[in-house]
């Protein structure tokens, strides 16, 4: 049985863990991101949000990737 990070429950868990964050981002910073947008955010800044230590990193790391996505380049 695959467990790993791309399972359909583990993608569930990140999303679950890390949505209210990217939301409240998204309103404050008025980034103006769906839903699906807000996901893929997720997913893409899953492994650095992983090492994240406190919130303030975690909201780091978020601004970061959407600038990527933004932007599409680091």
């Amino acid at each position: 049985m695959k467990t790993g990070p791309d399972h359909p429950d583990a993608v569930l868990r990140l999303l679950e863990c890390w949505l209210p964050l990217a939301q409240e981002l998204s309103e404050t910073m008025d980034w103006g991101n769906d839903p699906q947008e807000l996901e893929r955010l997720i997913i893409l800044a899953a492994p650095a949000l992983a090492a994240a230590v406190d919130s303030a990193s975690a909201r780091a790391i978020l601004m970061i990737y959407h600038l990527v996505l933004r932007t599409g380049r680091p």
